[in-house]
């Protein structure tokens, strides 16, 4: 082949090798790490049912910092998050289990957000049999979950608390266990289910803190696994004084004593234990985290509601709607759902 054509062919190919690169879009430089039963490693392990994800809004700025490090020999990720009204966590939920990268909610993406981070959430069956199937609570968009036509609620849990949460704030709350068996609680009941309004919800095992003060309200109980003794790698949603959600990993057996000296020193007022182990994983956009951005201004007041607040809720939204309707003397979120149907 002559020289020069072969020379001028080169050229056209990497001109059009430049030209076709510089038309594809740029894609987000996403980090995704796990713990492998040794160490933390760069690929996501297994295929879970829940996770917590970070969006944000696009052209905005997300409130987003990642920090790494190292503790007592133990590896850790944390995403700290300063939520404001585009910036904010959301449970998401497969029945079909899948990678954590892939388990976000393409509603919200085609709605102009983006997918920042994200950590896996809640337990479930590890087993061939209903594997994914969720162990405990997962709720999102102030509705709980399926699984095959039943609800994700915490009756179907194994003695483990639930946290409760909306975009700034957060209730960790435990659900009527005792020696393993489900017991019902004062805010459930036959008639008429749960008497929660909250965003979002997802069950873990123990708890640290829970409104400022270090203390475990599941007060030991367990299921099959007791992870007060049985170590591994953890997952922790967190809250501190300011407002700010954490999300960490630790990528390894680590003491409990070890964790609240972390917890302590960053002003933690809530915290529960989710699920670890193989499950352990995190995701996030290296690209969109640790941006500056201006502290938020006075933080809105969001807090899940429980029992009588929820009927008052529920009623003066149907007073609203209902001109001149006349509240009757018993009231429950039954009768509630009857008028506003009507």
């Amino acid at each position: 082949m002559n020289r020069t054509v072969l020379k001028h062919g080169i050229i056209f190919l990497n001109v059009t090798l430049f030209l076709l690169c510089a038309m594809m879009p740029v894609q987000a430089k996403e980090i995704v790490n796990c713990w492998d039963e040794t160490r933390k490693a760069h690929y996501l392990r297994r295929k879970i049912s829940s996770a917590i994800n970070v969006y944000a809004k696009e052209g905005t700025t997300p409130r987003v910092k990642h920090e790494t490090g190292v503790l007592a020999g133990v590896e850790y990720d944390v995403l700290r998050i300063d939520p404001d009204k585009d910036t904010f966590l959301q449970v998401d939920y497969s029945e079909t289990p899948t990678y954590l990268n892939t388990l976000v909610d393409e509603s919200l993406l085609s709605d102009g957000y983006v997918r920042v981070g994200g950590i896996n959430a809640g337990y479930f069956n590890n087993t061939t049999v209903d594997y994914g199937r969720p162990v405990g609570a997962v709720r999102t968009h102030n509705e709980w979950t399926t699984w095959h036509g039943q609800l994700n609620t915490p009756a179907y849990g194994s003695g483990y608390a639930t946290a409760y949460f909306n975009t700034y704030d957060m209730e960790i709350r435990y659900h009527g266990w005792k020696n393993n068996r489900w017991q019902g609680d004062h805010i459930w009941s036959w008639w008429t289910g749960y008497l929660i309004d909250a965003e979002n919800a997802v069950s873990g095992s123990y708890t640290y803190f829970v409104d400022g003060k270090e203390t475990d309200i599941t007060r030991g109980e367990v299921s099959g696994i007791n992870y007060h003794r049985y170590g591994r790698a953890l997952t922790i949603l967190a809250q501190n004084a300011q407002k700010q959600f954490l999300l960490l990993e630790f990528y390894g057996t680590i003491s409990d004593a070890y964790v609240l000296q972390f917890l302590r020193e960053n002003q933690v007022t809530d915290a529960i234990r989710l699920d670890g182990g193989g499950s352990c994983q995190m995701v996030y956009d290296d690209e969109l985290v640790n941006q500056e951005y201006e502290p938020g201004a006075i933080i809105p007041v969001d807090t899940p509601l429980f029992e009588k607040d929820v009927v008052k809720k529920r009623w003066a939204d149907l007073l609203i709607d209902q001109k001149g309707w006349k509240k009757p003397e018993k009231i429950s979120l039954e009768s509630a759902e009857s008028v506003k149907k009507k």
